[in-house]
């Protein structure tokens, strides 16, 4: 039998509406819903795992056309929110149930959309390839007003047989050099590819794995892991403005000190709206964590206040492969059982991305050279093994890149926590 484990969410949705589906699959409204234009859309259901290695799928489709489908835990049942986001009319949805069962109830949760065309979006990416994994298709969608800051080159290499172009280098210190080098360039020339002005890109050089360690000794310079002579300026070339660390007598270092200078000086001149930034309890990754904290120190020694946080995990705790499934498939709300949250209620914020956009979202992953994976044949055998056992047709599988992240990060739609700014302050100033 499966095992029972229900998703939950510290969630505040503004409308809530009873539903239920009938044995054809088509869903059924106990009121009206308002135009979806404006509302992230999710359905509650109850679902059954046909086995253990079988991956459920969802298939929503709109007037009888396939929008998406989404993919499921195998092995399990329970409580999941499907992501209606880019579906049109709600009362002319159908659900079939792939290698599951469905139980016959289900709630309809509206959370409204701020229109974020109120003023500047600001994206924190830790590192290089960050903002494009979360956000392409939201930055492709107001490139006339983002900017991106990247906080770390991502230079650090720890095997030789690992450069992007093999034997290009010949020591660890030489290619990671190089490697952030390269990144930088990514992360100064990617995001052009959706419209967003080369001098709105911003690269801040610091060192990969040490944010952390800047934040807990801000006046202390830590060394790079992989080359102590390296300097931030050294990945700075490409931006189209100094930052405030470029005027210290002798230049930046890697300190605290200097990345919260840094940082401040940028939101006192952009003054965004919307900041978006990782989501600190989900998101396990020591420097991801760090970008919150710093941007949350940041805003306690500025005087502005943007009007919301959008929240990204890019990394799971313990969970590999999600969002589920093939390229193309419905983006997931985060498999995680968290009834409450320091920082209060969530709303959510579903980005829907068009197949235009995915395809997009594709080619400017595979212009970020981290992306390029070349996994081993172990790697490889064990990725074949588990799409046979899945039981989703070979077809559904667009593998555009080598790397996982082709598959669980090209979706239909892309997903957010939606906070307030003083909520992230109080939750850094309580831990």
């Amino acid at each position: 039998m499966p095992t029972t484990h229900d998703h939950t969410l510290p969630l505040t949705p503004e409308r809530e509406v009873d539903g239920s589906i009938d044995e054809k699959g088509k869903l059924h409204l106990s009121e009206a819903t308002s135009s979806t234009s404006g509302w992230s859309w999710m359905l509650e259901v109850r679902y059954q795992a046909r086995g253990r290695w079988r991956q459920p799928g969802i298939m929503v489709r709109e007037n009888g056309h396939e929008r998406f489908i989404q993919y499921l835990e195998p092995g399990q049942a329970g409580k999941r929110l499907l992501n209606l986001a880019g579906i049109d009319d709600l009362g002319a949805v159908t659900l079939s149930a792939e290698r599951c069962r469905l139980a016959p109830q289900a709630r309809l949760l509206g959370f409204q959309r701020p229109a974020l065309d109120d003023g500047p979006l600001m994206i924190i990416a830790p590192h290089p390839d960050d903002a494009e994994l979360a956000a392409y298709g939201l930055y492709r969608q107001h490139a006339e007003r983002t900017w991106i800051l990247t906080l770390t080159a991502g230079e650090r290499h720890k095997r030789l047989d690992r450069q992007y172009l093999p034997f290009l280098d010949h020591d660890l210190k030489s290619a990671s050099r190089r490697k952030g080098w390269i990144r930088s360039w990514n992360s100064a020339t990617t995001p052009q590819l959706a419209g967003v002005a080369q001098d709105r890109l911003y690269m801040l050089g610091y060192f990969n794995d040490t944010l952390a360690t800047l934040l807990d000794t801000p006046n202390v310079c830590a060394p790079s892991l992989a080359d102590d002579a390296l300097s931030p300026a050294d990945f700075r070339r490409w931006n189209a403005q100094p930052l405030a660390s470029d005027q210290l007598p002798g230049g930046p270092s890697n300190r605290g000190d200097d990345l919260l200078a840094d940082l401040i000086g940028l939101l006192d001149q952009v003054r965004p709206s919307t900041v978006v930034v990782p989501h600190p309890e989900l998101d396990p990754h020591p420097d991801h964590q760090a970008a919150a904290a710093a941007l949350a120190t940041a805003l306690n020694a500025t005087t502005h206040r943007p009007e919301r946080v959008l929240l990204y995990a890019n990394h799971l705790k313990s969970q590999r492969g999600f969002p589920r499934g093939p390229a193309h498939a419905a983006s997931g709300v985060w498999p995680v059982a968290c009834s409450t949250s320091g920082l209060g209620a969530w709303s959510l914020y579903s980005q829907p991305l068009d197949l235009e956009a995915q395809r997009e979202k594709a080619v400017a992953m595979d212009s970020m050279h981290d992306l390029r994976d070349k996994p081993g044949w172990e790697r490889r055998l064990k990725r074949a093994v588990k799409r046979r056992l899945s039981g989703i047709q070979p077809e559904r599988w667009a593998d555009y890149g080598q790397h996982d992240f082709f598959q669980t990060h090209i979706k239909a739609q892309e997903m957010f926590a939606l906070v307030g700014t003083e909520a992230l302050m109080e939750y850094f100033a309580s831990h």
